[in-house]
């Protein structure tokens, strides 16, 4: 189905194993690019902020409220990724910039900065900044010196947006999940039992198959009866156009079961996929990222000794059609809803 080619890019995107933005890099970018990525005049003596993020609609509204609030403390030089962009451009712009931090957007970037300090093990590296990526605790654990903000909201904050919108009950939600998430999963758990929620997981191989992931989603929906089913932001579960029809709409469409997804592009009225994306608010995102620079420079960047944290703040997207004629819509749901897409 074609409707579901630019949700998926988005999605891949935004979980960044792909990257996107064109073949912008920081020493070659369109003008295009250059004019959306200006960067406040210089500052002699101002320590460097070094940014690097793909340039896309998200990341752009975060970079915006994030150099807003840090441009008075640090020159900001911003270093655009593509998905030709190597470690080596990285590395050079770091050492021409020579800065105090990195913020690193996506996980395709995170991945280079990787290769940078694993092509050169005992090499000093900046302190980084993780953000707009899936699961940044797993990519923190693969870096010297990084902490960073999740893109993750907790499945607990999702289930209670639903209850808060839907008439039918949410008491039994229902996850798919790979082996590296497991711990993740078992947090999850015991967030949702505050709630009263029971979370039901069904762990599938790390190449699990279209079928062999059919087969786990039909097991929640038919034999376990979850009131919902919450996808992952996982590109192992969610890889491209054809393999999300085979496999989530296949499975899900006939159950006319509310389905929870991380990135608001995969609610689209008429689709028949996601029902209800709880993600973090990008203009809130970017001045969190500003405070947790602030909070690191002010601890002479000892970031090893600060956790990964959470997002402060949320929006909520809504499929009201599809919550019309499936679930039953409160009465008061509206008040509950950021984006109303019917």
């Amino acid at each position: 189905m074609k409707w579901l080619v630019p949700a998926l890019s988005a999605l891949l995107f935004c979980l960044a194993d792909c990257a996107t933005g064109g073949s912008e890099t920081g020493t070659g970018a369109s003008p295009q690019a250059a004019a959306v990525l200006v960067d406040p005049p210089a500052r002699t003596g101002a320590p460097t902020l070094l940014i690097a993020m793909p340039i896309s609609p998200s990341f752009v509204e975060v970079r915006k409220s994030l150099v807003s609030e840090v441009q008075k403390n640090f020159n900001i030089h911003t270093f655009a990724v593509g998905p030709e962009t190597t470690a080596a451009e990285l590395a050079a712009v770091m050492q021409a910039t020579n800065p105090v931090c990195v913020v690193l957007m996506n996980n395709a970037t995170i991945n280079l900065y990787y290769q940078v300090q694993t092509s050169n093990p005992t090499a000093q590296t900046p302190p980084a900044v993780l953000l707009m990526a899936s699961f940044v605790e797993q990519a923190q654990a693969r870096l010297r010196r990084a902490t960073g903000i999740a893109y993750e909201v907790p499945g607990v904050t999702a289930f209670v947006h639903l209850r808060s919108v839907i008439a039918t009950p949410v008491n039994r939600v229902g996850v798919i999940y790979r082996p590296p998430f497991r711990a993740f999963i078992q947090r999850q758990t015991s967030l949702a039992a505050k709630e009263h929620v029971e979370l039901i997981s069904v762990s599938v191989p790390n190449d699990v198959t279209a079928a062999g992931l059919r087969e786990a989603l039909h097991s929640l929906a038919r034999k376990s009866k979850v009131d919902a089913v919450w996808m992952l932001n996982d590109n192992g579960l969610v890889r491209d156009a054809e393999f999300v029809d085979d496999t989530w709409r296949t499975e899900l469409s006939d159950a006319k079961m509310p389905l929870i997804v991380g990135v608001p592009n995969l609610v689209a009225p008429g689709s028949s996929l996601g029902t209800l994306a709880v993600v973090p608010d990008h203009e809130a995102l970017g001045l969190q990222a500003a405070n947790l620079v602030f909070d690191l420079s002010d601890n002479d960047w000892r970031v090893d000794a600060h956790p990964v944290e959470l997002p402060l703040s949320v929006k909520t997207v809504v499929d009201i059609k599809q919550v019309r004629s499936n679930f039953g819509l409160r009465p008061d749901a509206l008040k509950h809803i950021d984006k109303a897409l019917e």
